[in-house]
């Protein structure tokens, strides 16, 4: 991670928002919910409300744990990760009946590259998520505050 200011694009540790060169996260831990879809042929997804990944994503979100939801490179299969520091939450009243606990560990075990990007994804949602509900706006990759015509104005340039 010596690299993290040197922006190339190729990978977690070059990035400039890199949050592991920023915090001390020895404390992070995670589990990863595994929905492994139907067995027929052919895949069919069920509708938004019913999907155990995507209703348990909503409910993490709502409960403010940090979590992200991703699509296995097996067909039909999803994953939900779920990350938090200190003692190990309850997650039973967030995570449907239809997921299994497939994997879990702690910084100290050590984060795959898999992991830490997953939860670089999840933590930038979160931003996201607070610069949104702050009233900022997203244009392409950026956020800007529209500006209120009731501000002072501070530079006129």
């Amino acid at each position: 991670m010596s690299s993290c200011f040197v922006p190339n694009g190729a990978s977690l540790e070059d990035c400039h928002s890199n949050i592991f060169c920023l915090a001390d996260l020895t404390g992070i831990k995670w589990r990863r919910f595994v929905w492994q879809g139907p067995t027929s042929s052919p895949i069919l997804f069920p509708v938004t409300e019913e999907d155990p990944i995507l209703c348990s994503f909503s409910r993490c979100l709502a409960a403010d744990v940090l979590s992200v939801w991703r699509r296995h490179h097996t067909p039909g299969r999803r994953e939900l990760w779920l990350f938090w520091w200190g003692d190990d939450p309850s997650f039973a009243e967030l995570i449907h009946n239809e997921l299994s606990s497939e994997e879990d560990g702690e910084w100290e075990s050590g984060l795959s590259y898999e992991c830490r990007t997953l939860l670089f994804k999840a933590i930038h949602n979160l931003l996201e998520r607070c610069l949104m509900n702050r009233g900022f706006v997203r244009i392409g990759k950026w956020f800007v505050k529209p500006y209120q015509k009731e501000e002072k104005i501070i530079n006129k340039r």
